[in-house]
């Protein structure tokens, strides 16, 4: 596509090609074939040769043919395009080949089917009442919190929503003591070794912030099972 960027100007050209689709009944056709001749069919695609190339040596590589287009995926389908009733295309953007901004621009195009028009209408009614809703418009309108791009992902809270963040943590808190459980406090940040333990680095490192100190890799956590996992191995337990 070169430097054209797709906006929201493209989005009713897309839903009706779509459409055109959908009414000739395409076929979904999965054939498996070797690592040479992947490699052989996506030479012009420097893309499709890294991810062919960082397969396990005994991974089954499999296409699906639909219409004209042939592409890597693991699958299934639906048998042809005549099951989508209804779609849409939800949001365009910019994205980074494998989620690393030092890498190539994509563009990415974000879709939805139903089993007929009156669920699609339902959904995208749904998805409009909640944008008004949305925490992240109204907490800044509201002067609870604002975002940064010098912190981003992080929230910096303002003095009402200070004390709102409080009272939520005095709530958990109770609610600690009426389930019986005790709070413990954990590392934010752990060396990619626990992460490789987890499985969090094979399936979700693109998502997650990474950064070398001392030539080792560190993440901060996304989640906190597995610091709780390092507390309960720090000692010897019984079931007794």
């Amino acid at each position: 596509m070169g430097d054209k960027v797709l906006g929201d100007a493209e989005r009713p050209v897309i839903e009706k090609r779509i459409e055109s689709i959908v009414k000739e009944g395409q076929r979904f056709e999965r054939v498996v074939v070797s690592r040479a001749e992947a490699l052989a069919m996506f030479q012009e695609n420097k893309f499709k040769i890294e991810i062919i190339n960082g397969l396990p040596e005994d991974a089954t590589i499999s296409l699906y043919r639909v219409g004209p287009m042939v592409d890597l995926c693991h699958g299934p389908h639906l048998p042809s395009t005549a099951f989508l009733k209804a779609a849409a295309v939800t949001n365009v953007s910019r994205a980074f080949w494998r989620a690393d901004v030092t890498k190539e621009p994509l563009q990415r195009v974000y879709g939805i089917t139903f089993p007929d028009s009156k669920q699609l209408k339902e959904y995208q009614h749904r998805i409009e009442e909640a944008k008004k809703r949305d925490h992240r418009n109204v907490g800044v309108q509201q002067e609870l919190f604002f975002f940064h791009p010098l912190s981003p992902g992080s929230c910096f809270f303002l003095p009402h929503g200070g004390r709102i963040y409080n009272t939520l943590v005095e709530l958990m808190r109770q609610k600690y003591w009426e389930y019986e459980y005790e709070e413990v406090v954990s590392p934010n940040i752990y060396n990619f070794d626990l992460w490789k333990t987890s499985g969090h680095a094979d399936h979700y490192r693109e998502n997650m912030f990474a950064f070398d100190v001392e030539k080792a890799e560190y993440g901060l956590k996304p989640m906190n099972c597995p610091g709780h996992c390092i507390m309960f191995g720090n000692r010897v337990r019984s079931y007794r």
